[in-house]
């Protein structure tokens, strides 16, 4: 338990930035490489963007290191933190690097929480840097209102299910609590109303208007404080890019939790009110692309097998989509 929560965690100094626990060091590899996220572990178990990057690298005139480039980030900061203007500037030298070289503009693919990141990243950028570099953005599963499921990840769960015997979940969630991206993908107004459910006990209802007091019946003393740091840092207006959105819909995904019996919460985990999504973030919160003026495509894969949240990645007709738009 302590060691891990020891090397996760991130804590507030004294001037309230955020950082690794002190004696602990992080760096994330591979960063403008091509397979750094073919797969999401170690063991190359399971794929991520593998399919994706062995269907790009297999067209004629592909270059490794050129074709593709990888722009991984330490999921646990977020804007406005000092770690992710420094990864803003290293997307910025990278995008601007491989148009040099190529000789032609970047096309940029993200997925979840990376559609957050990259149009806040866009939002820093002039429109004239990004007339010149960009040719267009691929979204997929973008979080841009947030997600409701990110609400059980502080309560009660982790951010993964895990066995017991690997890490406990409530130790997860003790360093859930900790990690600022956690914070990010809440449930944003206005695409929720201040009103709206998120978490019901037989004593409380917990929206984004009372949400204060859900981090202080959680006991977590320093969640209000992540929370208002992040909510107003991201920007998910018009990116100023030509932007295809893909998203999934039709997998029953979070829309609520609720506690039957108050001693449950906030360490059992709570029953789910389902709406429509991909099975992790809900349909209007997908959507948000769907208004831009810049959104030239709208696909939406329905069911499980084709649009489930990190399936559409692997997806056969989303990978031909990107094929043929950098062709």
């Amino acid at each position: 338990k302590q060691w891990y929560q020891r090397r996760v965690a991130i804590t507030a100094g004294s001037d309230g930035v955020f950082s690794n626990t002190p004696g602990v060091e992080t760096r994330v590899a591979g960063f403008g490489d091509t397979h750094t996220l073919d797969y999401v572990d170690d063991w190359n178990y399971i794929s991520y963007y593998k399919d994706l990057v062995e269907g790009i690298m297999s067209q004629p005139g592909a270059e490794d290191g050129v074709s593709v480039r990888a722009a991984p980030y330490d999921f646990r900061y977020s804007p406005p933190s000092s770690q992710s203007k420094l990864f803003f500037h290293k997307l910025k030298m990278l995008i601007e690097d491989t148009y040099n070289y190529s000789g032609s503009k970047v096309v940029l693919v993200s997925h979840s929480l990376g559609g957050l990141t990259t149009s806040t990243f866009l939002h820093t950028m002039s429109q004239q840097w990004k007339d010149q570099y960009v040719h267009a953005w691929v979204s997929a599963a973008g979080v841009f209102g947030g997600a409701v499921k990110e609400v059980k990840v502080l309560v009660s769960h982790g951010v993964v299910d895990l066995p017991d015997f690997v890490v406990n979940r409530l130790v997860q969630r003790d360093v859930a609590r900790t990690i600022m991206g956690n914070y990010f993908m809440l449930p944003r107004y206005p695409v929720w109303g201040k009103d709206e459910v998120l978490v019901q006990t037989p004593r409380t209802n917990y929206t984004l208007g009372n949400l204060e007091q859900l981090f202080a019946d959680m006991g977590v003393t320093d969640g209000v404080e992540k929370w208002k740091t992040v909510r107003n840092a991201s920007f998910t207006g018009d990116p100023g890019v030509p932007t295809h959105c893909f998203n999934g819909k039709d997998v029953p995904t979070s829309a609520s939790f609720y506690y039957k019996d108050q001693k449950d919460f906030p360490d059992v985990v709570p029953e789910t009110v389902s709406g429509d999504g991909d099975g992790t973030v809900p349909a209007r919160s997908l959507q948000v692309c769907h208004k831009w003026n810049s959104t030239v495509t709208v696909t939406e894969y329905s069911g499980a097998d084709a649009g489930e949240h990190d399936k559409i990645v692997g997806n056969k007709e989303f990978i031909k989509s990107i094929i043929e738009l950098i062709s």
